[in-house]
C-alpha cells in the first residue's frame, strides 16, 4: 500500500516538474523572440504558476470580481472589455499552457483582419471540434490550409454564391411562408378559445432556420406539421442533438488547457463522454440523410433540385481520401457545419430584432410604417422591396451592433507575428472582442443607445461584409463568414414578412428583461415571449 502511494506522488510530482520545466523553455523562448518581434502583451495580474489565469477563467473572476450574480453570469465579452479599458487594447490572459492574447481596438483588430490576416487565421484545437466536429473536419473548426480552402471553395460555390442563392431562393421564400401560415394557424385556433396567441418567438425562428437550412443541405423538412411518426422521432432526436452540440462547443475544459492523451482518457469533468455520446447520435441522423441520397443515386432516381448532399456527392471522388478524411467524413461534417452555423447564429439575431423593436417601439412603428408604404398590404415583400427600405436596413444593422451574435472572434496564431508593436506567438489563442469594437464612441456616439438613423447619415455606406473594420459582425479577412450574403437574404425577407404579417406586443407591462446570456454566441438569456395579432387579410395567409 505504502509503494501505490508512493508511486501516485512520484507521478504527480512527475508531472508538475515537466510543466514546470515546460513554462521555463516557453518563457526562454518568449524572451528570445522579443528580441525580434518585440514585447510580449501585458498580461493580466493573478495568473497561478503553471495553470495561469484557468480558475479565474472557469469561475468567471478574471477582474478579480464574482461575476456570477443575481441576474447570472455576465458574457465573456463584457468582461474582457472592461478589462482593455484598464490593461489596454492587447492584453493576455493565460489559459494553462496557452497564451490568450484579447484585442478590443479597432487599430489592433485592423492589423489583425489586413496585414496579419493569414498569420493569424488558424482556429484552436478544442476538445469539442474534436469530438463535435468530425476531428477537425468541419468547416468553421478547420485550421487554415489546403483542406479548407477545398472545402470553403465547394460550399461557396456551390450554396452560398450569388448563383446558388438564387437557385434555392425558392426554398427560403416557401420556409417563411410556412412559418408564417404555421402562426397564423394558431392565432386562428386561440381566437376561437377567445385567448391571446402567446409565442416564444425564439423557438418560432429556431424551426424557421432549420428547416430551411435543413430542406436546402438534404432536402428534408422538420415541420412540426408532420404526420409520419417516424419523421417526427428523427426531428425531435435531431433537434435534441443539435441543442446539445451548440451548447458543448462553447464549453471550455481542462483538457483545452493542458491538450494531453492522459487528460482526456481521464475525463476528470465528463465532458468528453457526453460529447462523444452526443456526436454518435448526431453521426446516425446525417449518414441517414447521406445513405438516402446514395441510394437515390444507385436507383437512378430523377432530383431535379440537388441540395447540398447531392452536390458534394458529384463533386468528391467516391473512394478518394481529401487530406486524411474521407469522403463521407468530408460531406457530414459539412452539412453539420452548415447547419450550426447558419440556423444557430441567425435565430439568435433574429430574436435580437424583435427583442430590440419591442423595446424601442417608435423604431417599431416606423419599420412598419415604411413598409405599410412601400410595399402595403396587399401582397408580400420580395426581395426586390429591400433595396426600397433603407430605415428596415438601418434598424438591422443596428441590432448587429449592439448584438452581435458572435461577439468574440477566436483565432490562433499559425506563424509569430507583431499586433501594436507586441510580439503574438505561434500557438498563441486569439480573442477578438467584436463587442468592445462596436461600442467605441470614437465611431458610435452615445454607443449604448439604438438609433438606426446612424445608418441613414453618418455610418450610411457601412455595409456587413467586414471592410469597415468598425463593424464587423461577421468577422473579417479571410476567416469571416462565408454565409454573409445568406443570412442576411434571410433575415430580411423573414423579419419584413413578419412585421408585415403581425402587430407584435409583449404579455404584460414588465420592461423586457435584454440581457444576453454567457457563451461564444449573443443569446437572449429570457426567451422572448410575445403576444401576436394579424395586420393583413385572411387571404394572405393561404389558409
Amino acid at each position: 500500500m505504502e509503494i501505490h502511494i508512493l508511486s501516485h506522488v512520484e507521478a504527480i510530482i512527475g508531472i508538475l516538474v515537466f510543466f514546470f520545466l515546460l513554462f521555463l523553455i516557453r518563457k526562454a523562448k518568449t524572451w528570445k523572440n522579443s528580441k525580434k518581434f518585440g514585447p510580449a502583451p501585458p498580461q493580466l495580474p493573478g495568473a497561478w504558476p503553471i495553470i495561469g489565469h484557468l480558475p479565474q477563467i472557469l469561475s468567471n473572476t478574471l477582474d478579480g470580481r464574482n461575476r456570477i450574480n443575481k441576474d447570472g453570469e455576465i458574457p465573456l465579452a463584457h468582461t474582457l472589455g472592461a478589462l482593455a479599458d484598464k490593461y489596454g487594447p492587447v492584453f493576455t490572459v493565460r489559459q494553462g499552457m496557452f497564451p490568450i492574447a484579447v484585442v478590443s481596438s479597432y487599430e489592433a483588430i485592423k492589423e489583425c483582419f489586413t496585414t496579419q490576416d493569414k498569420n493569424l487565421a488558424n482556429r484552436v484545437a478544442t476538445c469539442s471540434c474534436k469530438y463535435l466536429g468530425y476531428d477537425h473536419a468541419n468547416l468553421t473548426f478547420a485550421n487554415y490550409g489546403p483542406y479548407w480552402r477545398m472545402v470553403r471553395k465547394l460550399v461557396v460555390n456551390n450554396l452560398l454564391s450569388s448563383k446558388s442563392l438564387e437557385r434555392l431562393k425558392h426554398v427560403r421564400i416557401s420556409e417563411v411562408e410556412s412559418s408564417i401560415k404555421e402562426l397564423y394557424t394558431l392565432f386562428v385556433a386561440n381566437e376561437a378559445k377567445n385567448v391571446p396567441t402567446k409565442v416564444d418567438i425564439g423557438h418560432w425562428f429556431d424551426d424557421m432556420m432549420l428547416n430551411i437550412t435543413v430542406k436546402m443541405i438534404g432536402g428534408k423538412r422538420y415541420s412540426q406539421v408532420n404526420n409520419k411518426e417516424e419523421e417526427k422521432e428523427e426531428a425531435e432526436r435531431f433537434r435534441k442533438a443539435f441543442n446539445e452540440t451548440m451548447y458543448y462547443i462553447a464549453i471550455v475544459g481542462i483538457e483545452d488547457a493542458f491538450p494531453f492523451p492522459l487528460l482526456q482518457w481521464l475525463d476528470l469533468q465528463g465532458n468528453i463522454k457526453v460529447m462523444k455520446r452526443i456526436a454518435d447520435e448526431m453521426d446516425v441522423i446525417l449518414q441517414r440523410w447521406l445513405d438516402d441520397h446514395t441510394n437515390k443515386r444507385k436507383n437512378n432516381e430523377s432530383n431535379d433540385d440537388q441540395d447540398l448532399i447531392d452536390i458534394m456527392l458529384t463533386e468528391l471522388d467516391k473512394d478518394d481520401f481529401q487530406y486524411g478524411y474521407s469522403r463521407e467524413t468530408i460531406i457530414k461534417a459539412t452539412m453539420l457545419t452548415i447547419v450550426s452555423d447558419a440556423t444557430h447564429t441567425t435565430a439568435v439575431h433574429l430574436i435580437w430584432i424583435i427583442a430590440c423593436l419591442l423595446n424601442n417601439k417608435h423604431v417599431l412603428e416606423k419599420v412598419h410604417e415604411e413598409i405599410d408604404t412601400k410595399v402595403g398590404k396587399d401582397r408580400w415583400v420580395e426581395d426586390s422591396d429591400i433595396k426600397n427600405l433603407m430605415y428596415f436596413q438601418a434598424t438591422i444593422k443596428e441590432v448587429l451592433r449592439l448584438y452581435p451574435p458572435s461577439p468574440m472572434l477566436v483565432h490562433e496564431a499559425l506563424a509569430d507575428c507583431q499586433v501594436l508593436g507586441y510580439h503574438i506567438s505561434k500557438g498563441t489563442r486569439l480573442f477578438v472582442n467584436v463587442w468592445k469594437l462596436q461600442k467605441d464612441s470614437k465611431f458610435w456616439p452615445e454607443p449604448e443607445k439604438f438609433l438606426p438613423e446612424r445608418f441613414l447619415t453618418t455610418k450610411a455606406k457601412v455595409d456587413v461584409y467586414g471592410k469597415d473594420l468598425e463593424f464587423i459582425p461577421f468577422g473579417s479577412g479571410r476567416r469571416s463568414c462565408p454565409g454573409i450574403t445568406m443570412a442576411m437574404q434571410v433575415t430580411y425577407l423573414s423579419i419584413a414578412r413578419l412585421l408585415q404579417a403581425f402587430d407584435f406586443d409583449l404579455p404584460n407591462n414588465d420592461p423586457l428583461d435584454m440581457t444576453e446570456g454567457p457563451g461564444f454566441t449573443a443569446v437572449k438569456k429570457v426567451p422572448l415571449e410575445v403576444v401576436v395579432k394579424p395586420r393583413m387579410l385572411p387571404m394572405y395567409y393561404g389558409t
